[in-house]
């Protein structure tokens, strides 16, 4: 299937994958402004630091991961079997400078590990402190 029609298939998943890491941006944005504003958590402080600092650098990360998804869709080539293998070129100040090169692994995993990280930490937080103490 080394085709135009291999190659769409990539972009759509590489569409799908776009549209899931917006979400979760998003969805990371929002749960970040209801940590730091809420005035009634009954997570401690340690807790609630922990769990701001895993969804900021989800939101960092988010952020790399869709600067890059259009770079993968331009290095997309027929031999490539899936968007994950692809390694985007570009450079950190726009026209000069020296080029990296990424693939999306390497910023769509810590922006998922960062939160579950998160929610895992809040959660276990919520409970320990909704335990009734004895």
């Amino acid at each position: 299937m080394e085709s135009a029609e291999h190659v769409g298939q990539l972009l759509k998943g590489l569409e799908f994958f776009k549209d899931w890491s917006n979400y979760l941006l998003v969805t990371t944005v929002a749960a970040l402004g209801w940590v730091t504003t809420s005035q009634h958590l009954t997570i401690s402080r340690a807790s609630r630091r922990f769990v701001i600092a895993s969804l900021a650098v989800s939101v960092v990360f988010a952020i790399f991961t869709l600067a890059l998804v259009p770079l993968v869709a331009e290095a997309i080539v027929k031999t490539t079997t899936s968007i994950y293998d692809v390694t985007a070129t570009f450079r950190v100040f726009w026209l000069w400078g020296p080029e990296f090169r990424l693939p999306l692994k390497a910023v769509c995993w810590p922006q998922h590990i960062s939160f579950i990280l998160a929610i895992v930490v809040y959660a276990a937080a919520t409970a320990k402190a909704a335990k009734p103490s004895r």
